[in-house]
């Protein structure tokens, strides 16, 4: 499944809505025609139907910016780039939650007897 339908599922788990009419109320922009499109993968969100619905529910916008970008990609190499470029912000943000971590750790205090 795709980026953008996926994501609206989200919402709607969110929002406890049980049907996608619930979901083109809220988002700008959004009408049947294109949430049909979007569910047989033929459109995309837009990146500010992605930035409200990723505010709403409190997601890193950026992240879901990136996945959008993937999911628009036209060719392979452009897919492989987007990819590539979540991998490495992926592991730096874990190489920094690690200091973090480690930072905050309190030093060990060993008593000599």
């Amino acid at each position: 499944m795709a980026f953008s339908s996926e994501l609206i599922d989200k919402y709607k788990k969110f929002k406890d809505y049980t049907q996608d009419k619930q979901v083109l109320s809220d988002v700008e922009s959004l009408h049947q025609g294109n949430l049909s499109k979007i569910r047989k993968g033929e459109r995309h969100l837009t990146a500010n139907q992605v930035i409200y619905i990723a505010e709403a529910m409190e997601m890193d916008v950026k992240e879901a910016l990136l996945q959008l970008a993937l999911e628009k990609s036209k060719s392979k190499e452009e897919s492989a780039v987007w990819t590539d470029v979540i991998k490495k912000i992926s592991a730096a943000c874990v190489i920094v939650g690690l200091c973090l971590g480690l930072a905050a750790e309190p030093e060990s205090q060993e008593t000599f007897a």
